[in-house]
């Protein structure tokens, strides 16, 4: 009483089959890993502010449309860095929070970063308060058409909970 014991032999088919499938899932997730990874460097190349529906500027047109603007909150930053784009974003929140997306006006120096330019151009229009510009992002409050105070980055972040404090502070509404 023996029993045969039948092997069943997979047929060669089936392993094409599987290798095959292996082949796909692996092309799939290197093509979306690719796609992925080029929307987030296009992210950061756009700024998060000039997605959103605030004032922008450019170097050329500082002195007449800063002159429009009694009181103001001028935003001073640049992209294609992460760091600044998520205080970007913390920024925008606080703003909009405060109701106070109105009256600031961005400026983006990513074009003005070689050679310090952008510190050229905001020493210029913004003299009282030259020695306190360093480093974007920055924000310069900016009352009865005059900069009162700037707000600057370490480590290419603001914090926002001063932010609060300087409106507070200077009653900008």
């Amino acid at each position: 009483m023996t029993k045969k014991i039948e092997e069943k032999q997979i047929p060669t088919k089936n392993y094409i089959i599987v290798l095959v499938a292996s082949i796909l899932v692996i092309i799939l997730t290197l093509y979306l890993r690719s796609f992925y990874l080029s929307y987030q460097a296009t992210k950061l190349d756009v700024s998060y502010f000039s997605s959103k529906k605030i004032s922008e500027i450019k170097k050329d047109d500082i002195e007449f449309s800063l002159s429009e603007y009694r009181d103001a909150v001028l935003y001073v930053s640049y992209t294609g860095s992460k760091p600044v784009y998520d205080t970007d974003k913390k920024i925008y929140k606080e703003l909009e929070k405060n109701n106070l997306l109105d009256i600031v006006v961005y400026f983006n120096v990513t074009d003005l970063m070689e050679n310090n330019e952008y510190l050229k151009i905001l020493n210029k229009r913004f003299p009282e308060i030259s020695k306190d510009i360093t480093n974007p992002p920055l924000i310069i409050i900016i009352k009865d058409g005059k900069a009162i105070e700037v707000i600057n980055s370490e480590l290419e972040k603001i914090d926002y909970k001063e932010l609060r404090k300087v409106i507070r502070k200077n009653e900008i509404e």
